[in-house]
C-alpha cells in the first residue's frame, strides 16, 4: 500500500516538474482601432507609448484621442505596460496623480477585451488591445506586442477555434 502511494506521488512530482520546463507563449496583443472608417485613429508604432503616457493627447486633424486600458490587474493590461509603457500599471499610479492636477485624465479602463472591443468600435480616435486572436470585424489591428517588441505586421497566431 505505502509503496504504491508513494509511486503515484513520485508520478505526479515529476509530471509537475517536466511541465514546468515546458514554455508557454504568451498571446500576442493586438493594438486596435474602430474598422469604420469615420471612427478610425492612425497609430504607428513611434506614437504608441506617447498616447497612453497622455504626451500625445489629438491626432493629425487636431481631435482628441481616446486611449482605453484593461483594468490594472489584468494579465493584458500587465504585459501591455511592461512591453510598451515599460513599467507596471501600479507604479504608474504617481505619474497619473501628478498629471491630474494639470487636468490631464489616464486611459479611460474598461473590465474586459468585449467591453475594449465595443468601446473601440464606437468611439471616434479610440485605441485599445486585446488579445490577437480576439478581434473581430468590429475592429482594426494596426500593430502587435509579441515578445517585448511593437510590431508594424502580424507575426503568426496560434488562435485556438471552437467547434459549435
Amino acid at each position: 500500500m505505502f509503496s504504491r502511494f508513494r509511486s503515484c506521488v513520485l508520478v505526479s512530482m515529476f509530471c509537475v516538474w517536466s511541465s514546468a520546463g515546458l514554455a508557454v507563449e504568451d498571446p500576442v496583443i493586438a493594438v486596435i482601432v474602430s474598422a469604420l472608417s469615420a471612427n478610425a485613429v492612425s497609430v504607428s508604432v513611434g506614437d504608441l507609448a506617447s498616447i497612453y503616457w497622455r504626451k500625445t493627447l489629438y491626432n493629425a486633424h487636431g481631435k482628441p484621442l481616446h486611449p482605453v486600458n484593461l483594468f490594472a490587474e489584468h494579465p493584458l493590461r500587465v504585459r501591455f505596460s511592461q512591453q510598451v509603457l515599460h513599467s507596471h500599471p501600479k507604479s504608474q499610479l504617481g505619474y497619473w496623480n501628478g498629471l491630474y492636477f494639470n487636468g490631464v485624465l489616464p486611459p479611460y479602463t474598461v473590465q474586459s477585451e468585449e467591453a475594449m472591443l465595443r468601446y473601440v468600435a464606437d468611439t471616434e480616435n479610440a485605441v485599445g488591445y486585446v488579445d490577437a486572436c480576439k478581434v473581430d470585424l468590429r475592429v482594426r489591428a494596426v500593430l502587435w506586442v509579441s515578445n517585448g517588441k511593437v510590431l508594424t505586421e502580424s507575426p503568426m497566431l496560434h488562435c485556438e477555434t471552437l467547434n459549435p
